[in-house]
């Protein structure tokens, strides 16, 4: 009878919760209402969208979104609302996964940052540093330059890594002594941010749900590009450009009120490295930075034509989620030799490809893969690139470090539009320092980070010819690394919309 009663009371519990949430004010959102952008529809407008074949499969639901808007606010002031409502959508683009893989855990795992590196392994005539402590000490590499290098270093190689950098008079300093532990609080900060969304959706509404109070996974980042198509018909397609190892689409969204389909191009990227989860927050945002108010947007936005690719590394990001937070590669699988997964889609362009920079071991965060674009990613951006001859922007988003790279990587030379791509990176960083306090270092990339070839940006300029070519290193400068907390991401993303806007002003 006791257990009857307590099961009835649980019951009526919920019921009651359910109610609450559906009869909830609206006026308690958060979420920026898509439905309350005023679509683009003047038949004026000639986007030339009919020459181009639309690869998406259009999905049976219609995005729609009935929830009022409420802006978000941050230390900065942006003026507009940084969150969208939900989306219940029936695709799943997370399903490729094995069931009984164990999710990894970084339990008493330390990130340190080792200083001197090149002096002092130079003198000693030793592999690098960072190899060694990868294949003797379990290390997993975070960040590389001529200064330092971060490393996490799991529990049980702690003593034996530490007693080998000091028999070498290598400084080191810890960054965090519990990464497990960062991982957590990364999750938990974000849960607690959007708590406020729970009980605001109601059934009648397919939303995305994206926002910047967290990380999304890779269903709502679609969801919000079919989202913008929806509400954009007459100056937005949405593409399906290939598939991945894993069966997922690659999707990139066009937006653009050009005839000519060539017109003044720019590409944005993130997503290529599966942990850096702020790269495709900063990409979903700069889109809404763009659409939310696109008709008061200056003429140097409205004459360009935007791709948008959110999420080159689908399997990889969804891997991230789901078992293990620092993975780096795809999930394409290589050798018959060998257990190991994955390439680098950042070493797999066809341009100083295996080199420098990267591995020919496999098991490597840095294997270049067995061939230049032997990676359906890679692949399905080149052939994207065929028909396109006016490409004068192309800025890819990567963490952490903040800072404004420009070509080359590969090699040691200049750039030959590396002055006024340092011009512009300046007029950038000195607009974030004003607006966010944070500083962001410009100069080329194989002035701030070694060699490495294989990479899209010198790629994209050598071979696509375009102008304006960044790598922009996001937050932070090491405290967080990869694991950035849910807090920082509107700023952090206002801080790549910058670089953007700057670019887009001077072309």
């Amino acid at each position: 009878m006791i257990s009857n009663t307590r099961w009835n009371v649980v019951a009526l519990v919920v019921v009651l919760a359910t109610v609450i949430a559906l009869i909830m004010p609206s006026h308690f959102a958060t979420a920026f209402d898509v439905s309350r952008m005023t679509p683009v529809a003047d038949r004026n407008i000639r986007t030339g969208n009919k020459m181009l074949i639309e690869k998406e499969i259009i999905e049976e639901r219609q995005v729609v979104s009935e929830n009022d808007s409420n802006s978000t606010q941050a230390e900065v002031a942006l003026d507009e609302d940084m969150s969208f409502p939900g989306e219940d959508d029936g695709d799943s683009d997370d399903g490729v996964l094995d069931v009984n893989e164990i999710p990894v855990r970084y339990d008493e795992a330390q990130l340190w940052r080792v200083y001197n590196i090149s002096n002092a392994m130079s003198r000693r005539n030793m592999l690098p540093l960072g190899d060694i402590l990868e294949s003797k000490y379990g290390g997993t590499i975070w960040k590389e330059n001529s200064k330092f290098l971060d490393v996490s270093i799991d529990k049980k190689h702690v003593k034996a890594a530490r007693a080998f950098l000091e028999d070498h008079n290598l400084n080191t300093e810890v960054l965090n002594y519990n990464i497990q532990e960062m991982i957590d609080n990364e999750a938990a900060v974000g849960a607690n941010l959007t708590q406020s969304e729970a009980g605001q959706r109601t059934k009648k509404a397919a939303r995305s749900g994206i926002h910047w109070k967290d990380y999304h996974d890779l269903d709502t980042i679609y969801a919000f590009m079919r989202e913008i198509r929806g509400k954009f018909p007459n100056i937005c397609r949405l593409y399906t450009i290939g598939k991945t190892a894993e069966g997922r689409d690659l999707k990139v969204l066009r937006i653009s009120e050009n005839a000519e389909e060539n017109a003044n191009q720019i590409w944005i990227d993130g997503g290529t490295h599966a942990r850096e989860w702020i790269t495709p927050a900063t990409v979903t945002y700069i889109i809404q930075r763009l659409m939310a108010k696109w008709d008061e947007q200056p003429a140097y936005i409205r004459d360009k034509t935007w791709y948008f690719m959110p999420m080159v590394n689908p399997d990889g990001y969804v891997y991230s989620r789901q078992i293990d937070r620092l993975w780096r590669k795809n999930r394409a699988p290589h050798s018959k030799r060998s257990r190991c997964i994955g390439v680098d889609i950042n070493r797999n362009f066809n341009i100083g490809w295996n080199t420098v920079g990267s591995s020919k071991d496999p098991c490597k965060f840095t294997y270049h893969g067995p061939a230049p674009f032997s990676e359906m990613e890679t692949q399905a951006i080149l052939n994207f690139f065929e028909d396109k001859t006016d490409m004068v922007a192309y800025l890819t988003f990567h963490s952490y470090g903040q800072m404004l790279l420009y070509p080359y990587g590969h090699k040691a030379a200049r750039y030959m539009y590396a002055p006024a791509l340092k011009r512009v990176g300046n007029e950038a960083a000195q607009i974030i320092k004003q607006k966010t306090g944070r500083k962001y270092r410009v100069g080329s990339r194989n002035e701030w980070l070694p060699p490495a070839g294989g990479g899209a940006d010198d790629w994209a300029c050598s071979k696509l010819g375009a102008k304006y070519v960044y790598t922009i290193e996001l937050r932070d400068r090491g405290n967080f690394g990869f694991i950035l907390p849910p807090s920082q991401i509107i700023q952090t993303a206002f801080e790549g919309y910058t670089l953007v806007e700057a670019v887009a002003r001077d072309i």
